[in-house]
């Protein structure tokens, strides 16, 4: 397929023209408009080369996965997180706020159009209850681009089309595969006809920001142009040439939204969008820049209860990355090979209502929660202020950069067993651990099985601030501080052990597994294994001791096998057998059979010595038994973790051999 492509790898992300050529071999050949055109209108006789179908996906040049779509200032950072924090409030208060809105006035649309309001089938799209919206809407619009109002004051709605203009405007829709969508959606998605100084046709479609409204004229404008035998496409605002980011013109579809709105499709295209709404009526908007994550369309899905996801097939990685971001609960994947568009066109228009309401998967199933879902903020502040490749990783440690040089990063599809004597300072350790990943963006899931998650977050909080938040002078500063630490957490999901404290170890290890597809997790956290065995077996009341080992053998088989299979990195906190006094512990001490140390691709250890120069004091180091794709091996007090109780970090200090 030719195109015009970007001539500067600097400003990548800039919507250009695009040319499709007719000779095109990945293009399927449509020649079936020619037989309805007429000779005497637009168009003169179409022949197979004429004319070819146009999968509207390739309209968009977007970057391969790999290179980053926006470099996010710290401003469009906290923009982006605060808007995660409100959603979780909103969906908080929002029982509270029914009971005092049934009083007063229900809330309107502040669409100007009639929206069709009989979304009837079986996900709930609708409600009574109170929407904020209108709070994304607040902004007064600045004034339309002036080559947008050019071509929406001398383009004509549908409905006015007619003669030789409908029938241009009917080959238009063949070749660009929406015949199938009806005249009565295309309008109320706005859907405009323009023909140029050139008698060259035309279809836009808008892109809405701010208040919306049918009468407006829009932020934003995508413009497919048939130039003799081939189609332009050309995005309006264009592209400031001082800047390295391309303008946020709005979504496509957001003017037919209303504030009794509680659910919404989000699809990356137009004609997937116009084919949902075709089938179902059900509130559909078309993302931007296609499957790519921006964060300006997040204060718009502020205030769904519901959003469903319906990306192509091989684009469901993205859709992944966007329910992360809005706060994955409420987000539900629609796992549909054939695309919206298609089923339309081949009239299976009810295998879209049946795919909405039967093939989706929810992204964070109940269970499983990020800070932004617990409402456990104020029990956090209130326990502070009242106590006193596989060989290089895909992520590096910052706070244990040594950790790096020995083994080379946190490696995907690998098992790592953390074990110690007790109050060696383990899950203190593991929780800094943890916190230095995924503040750098690593996808975590934190299984605590021992320690409560408030507790948990509150030693991350106060290894985050490296200040003793629990200190009374301190006290002013930890709202300053939750805040910040939330903006950095949005990659850690906490696993509530309660929800699962009648599960066998079975299901449990089920119920991770699916959170890691559906989620995208890169790094499980489990403490600990033999707190987690123990909850299992007292669901059985006919297991007896010996079944605990096989338990954890199991669960253990199931970590690496999952480990292994979805190239997650797996940290497990393992207690060891007793040993006697300063023993030094090696890998035939761990709890239960050897399979623990048989699977786990490293094992780290802290030793706890006392100090020969004073005897009454300690000193803790780490050990690295087994380093089984990298190689170095610790077994001698060569790093020592340094402590500092007042903010429960560590420092690591290598010594030489």
């Amino acid at each position: 397929m030719s195109r015009t492509t970007r001539s500067s790898s600097k400003k990548p992300y800039r919507p250009v023209q695009q040319q499709f050529s007719s000779s095109d071999e990945d293009i399927p050949s449509y020649n079936d408009v020619a037989q309805s055109s007429s000779s005497s209108g637009f168009f003169p006789p179409l022949s197979a080369k004429a004319v070819s179908w146009i999968d509207m996906d390739e309209y968009t040049i977007l970057p391969s996965p790999d290179e980053a779509p926006f470099d996010l200032s710290d401003d469009e950072f906290a923009t982006a997180a605060a808007s995660r924090k409100r959603v979780a409030r909103r969906l908080l208060a929002r029982q509270q706020q029914q009971q005092q809105q049934q009083k007063g006035l229900r809330p309107t649309s502040h669409s100007m159009y009639d929206i069709d309001r009989d979304r009837d089938f079986d996900f709930d799209m609708s409600s009574d209850a109170p929407s904020p919206r209108a709070e994304a809407s607040e902004v007064m619009a600045s004034p339309p681009d002036p080559d947008i109002k050019r071509y929406w004051d001398n383009s004509l709605d549908i409905n006015d089309l007619s003669g030789h203009d409908f029938t241009v405007f009917k080959h238009l829709q063949g070749m660009l595969g929406i015949e199938n969508i009806s005249f009565d959606t295309l309008s109320r998605f706005n859907i405009r006809g323009h023909t140029d100084s050139y008698g060259q046709p035309a279809i836009l479609f808008p892109r809405y920001r701010g208040m919306t409204s049918r009468l407006r004229v829009p932020m934003g404008l995508k413009l497919i142009r048939k130039v003799g035998d081939r189609m332009e496409k050309e995005n309006y605002p264009l592209p400031d040439e001082t800047s390295v980011r391309q303008k946020f013109s709005g979504v496509f579809g957001l003017h037919m939204g209303t504030l009794s709105d509680r659910a919404v499709v989000l699809t990356t295209n137009e004609r997937d969008a116009m084919a949902i709404y075709e089938a179902t009526k059900a509130l559909v908007y078309a993302l931007p820049h296609g499957e790519h994550l921006d964060p300006l369309v997040l204060p718009y899905l502020e205030d769904f209860d519901k959003i469903y996801l319906w990306f192509p097939a091989q684009h469901v990685a993205f859709a992944k990355d966007w329910g992360s971001a809005l706060n994955a609960p409420r987000c539900f994947l629609v796992k549909n090979e054939e695309r919206p568009i298609e089923l339309v066109r081949n009239g299976d228009q009810r295998m879209i209502r049946s795919a909405l309401s039967n093939s989706v998967v929810r992204m964070r199933e109940k269970g499983f929660r990020s800070l932004t879902d617990l409402d456990i903020r104020e029990g956090v502040r209130a326990d502070l202020i009242n106590s006193s490749n596989r060989v290089i990783g895909f992520a590096q440690w910052k706070r244990f950069g040594v950790l790096n040089k020995y083994l080379g990063g946190l490696r995907p599809g690998e098992l790592t067993v953390l074990t110690g004597g007790t109050g060696n300072g383990k899950t203190t350790f593991l929780c800094e651990y943890s916190l230095d990943l995924f503040t750098q963006g690593v996808r975590t899931l934190f299984c605590s099985f021992e320690m409560p998650e408030k507790k948990i977050l509150h030693w991350m909080l106060v290894q985050y601030a490296g200040l003793p938040l629990h200190r009374v002078e301190y006290s002013n500063a930890i709202n300053s501080w939750l805040d910040r630490f939330e903006r950095s957490s949005a990659a850690l999901t906490m696993m509530d052990s309660e929800e699962f404290c009648d599960k066998t170890v079975n299901e449990i290890a089920r119920a991770i597994r699916h959170h890691v597809e559906n989620s995208g997790i890169q790094h499980i956290v489990i403490d600990n294994l033999q707190f987690l065995i123990n909850q299992g077996v007292m669901t059985d009341e006919k297991s007896s001791g010996l079944d605990r080992f096989h338990l954890q053998d199991r669960f253990v088989g199931h970590m690496r096998q999952l480990a292994s299979q979805s190239q997650v990195h797996v940290t497990m906190v393992v207690h060891p057998r007793k040993t006697d006094g300063d023993a030094e512990i090696d890998v035939q001490h761990f709890g239960g059979s050897a399979r623990v140390t048989q699977e786990a691709d490293n094992v780290l250890a802290i030793q706890r010595k006392r100090d020969d120069r004073d005897r009454s004091k300690f000193r803790k180091f780490l050990y690295i038994l087994k380093n089984r794709y990298f190689g170095r091996r610790v077994e001698t007090d060569t790093l020592e973790m340094i402590f500092n109780p007042s903010t429960y970090t560590h420092t690591i200090a290598e010594y030489p051999k």
